[in-house]
């Protein structure tokens, strides 16, 4: 039985693509549109081949006139091709820090951008939203859709992309044990004392969501803080050191300027860059990517699968926060 018509979209299909194998999650990636009009497009794929693409009925062309053999299915899911080509690189890169699979990329800017996510192993989602600010409602059904394909098609467990919709839980009251590092560009910045900048890591990176933040001013580190060291985050350590997270934080971080070619590349197929926020989601926790300019940024890190939304939140609040001493006129 085919996938039945939904109203708000159109369907495009390879010849592969068959009523048998991808009906039902055709209709729950149809579904997914429902009072989201910022997701223009969902593709998806299997073992790195493109099976379908759903559209909103009435979408103009992709503003960067994208071309491919005049096809509307090649078209549509060319970004999110090359989100995903991106993401295996970043996952391979992530591996390491053993805390699980790559399973969501958020690429975006005030404009729009591109998601793209694991269902399971050999099965991948993408999408584009070209609505300014419509990233967080696009990123927010794209979660949703993973985690209905998983339980309701494979009966797998929801792996909660995205983290938890509850409120923020309340910092603890005691002080944590707060490690920083300062890299060599905090000595050429007149507002970025030490002290300065070790109260705002203080009062931003904590054990319950953000674990590890580090800003980084023309490619070179300013300071990296902390709180591995917490009692509360010991059993997070029984594989992988302290010494080595942090270490393979700091690599990650500076390989970013390699991988961020491509991943603009992909975006300007969506929308003009440059990106201004990047989320690599694991199955315990997330990386994520704040940028201040082009060649600023901070890079943040939870543990807790559970604290993903609410510790880029708190990440968000400490970006804010550097912007306010380090932009000109604003301090």
């Amino acid at each position: 039985m085919a996938a039945a018509p939904h109203p708000e979209t159109e369907l495009f299909t390879e010849p592969h693509w068959s009523p048998e194998g991808h009906g039902r999650i055709t209709e729950l990636c149809q579904a997914a549109f429902t009072g989201v009009p910022a997701l223009r497009s969902v593709s998806h794929y299997s073992n790195g081949i493109i099976d379908f693409v759903v559209r909103r009925t009435g979408c103009p062309p992709l503003s960067s006139l994208v071309t491919v053999g005049g096809e509307d299915l090649a078209n549509e899911a060319l970004p999110g091709s090359r989100l995903l080509l991106c993401t295996q690189d970043l996952g391979a890169r992530m591996r390491p820090l053993g805390t699980g699979e790559l399973m969501r990329v958020v690429l975006a800017n005030a404009r729009g951008g591109l998601w793209g996510g694991r269902v399971k192993p050999g099965e991948y989602l993408s999408a584009l939203t070209d609505t300014p600010g419509g990233m967080p409602a696009a990123d927010a059904a794209m979660n949703a859709l993973v985690s209905a394909i998983r339980t309701q098609v494979h009966h797998l467990p929801d792996e909660l992309p995205g983290g938890v919709t509850d409120p923020p839980e309340p910092l603890p009251e005691h002080k944590e044990k707060l490690r920083i590092d300062f890299g060599t560009a905090v000595a050429a910045h007149d507002s970025l004392s030490e002290m300065r900048l070790r109260a705002l890591w203080g009062g931003h990176v904590n054990t319950v969501d953000l674990h590890y933040a580090a800003f980084y001013r023309d490619w070179k580190l300013v300071c990296a803080g902390d709180v591995f060291e917490n009692p509360e985050l010991g059993p997070r350590f029984l594989e992988t050191s302290v010494r080595s997270r942090r270490t393979a934080y700091r690599d990650l971080a500076q390989s970013l300027r390699g991988h961020l070619a491509r991943l603009t590349d992909a975006l300007r197929l969506v929308v003009p860059p440059p990106a201004d926020r990047l989320v690599l989601d694991v199955q315990e926790g997330s990386v994520y990517v704040t940028w201040l300019s082009p060649r600023d940024y901070v890079l943040g890190v939870t543990l807790d699968q559970r604290q993903v939304a609410h510790a880029e939140s708190r990440l968000h609040a400490l970006a804010g926060a550097l912007r306010e001493i380090t932009e000109p006129g604003r301090h």
